[in-house]
């Protein structure tokens, strides 16, 4: 089961990330669907729930990859609409979301994991680490912010704030998971005050 955290962040990550039905390429290259979900093979693409365009019929093992293929073979750096043609495999938003919270509790259980104290964090905070932990990769969380983590493991919200901001995304979300640490001080640091 979810944390309510992790649900509440669901909107924001497919503010931030984008939400596409169909195989796209990102802005690395990788065959890509749904919110950030990368697909590395036309093997991989088999396993996916995909049906044709209309959402009633279950696609083959072979189109799949046959999907996966034309996508693969496309100039990247394009808006992920771009990559949807005539009888591509979507994605019913069920299925979506599903391979979204599985991602998503995955890097909770991470988070919990590689944060000592995690778990008593503020909601708000949980869902900034959150954030960089998707957008980032955990392992690129965890050790490349060592002093995010120091800050947020001292219950310093601002030192956490001001020491998350990520190269490469907008502006917006930087602040956004800025914003995060402010709301609500951590029990460090609100037993503390007398």
């Amino acid at each position: 089961m979810s944390q309510l955290y992790v649900i509440a962040y669901v909107p924001w990550c497919k503010r931030w990330e984008g939400c596409c039905a169909w195989f796209y390429l990102d802005t690395r290259g990788n065959v890509t669907i749904w919110v950030g979900f990368e697909v590395p093979s036309a093997l991989a693409a088999q396993s996916l729930p995909l049906y044709l365009s209309g959402g009633t019929l279950a696609c083959t093992a072979q189109e799949k990859a046959a999907a996966w293929e034309t996508v693969s073979a496309m100039q990247p750096g394009r808006l992920p609409a771009s990559y949807e043609y005539s009888g591509c495999p979507v994605m019913l938003p069920s299925d979506g979301d599903a391979l979204l919270m599985a991602k998503l509790d995955a890097l909770d259980a991470g988070l919990a994991a590689g944060i000592p104290g995690f778990e008593a964090l503020p909601d708000a905070w949980k869902m900034a680490c959150l954030d960089q932990a998707f957008n980032l990769g955990l392992h690129g969380f965890l050790s490349g912010y060592p002093h995010e983590i120091d800050r947020i493991e001292a219950g310093d919200g601002l030192g956490a704030a001001l020491q998350c901001h990520r190269n490469g995304i907008s502006d917006e979300r930087n602040a956004w998971a800025a914003a995060q640490f402010q709301i609500q001080k951590s029990p460090a640091v609100s037993s503390g005050a007398s």
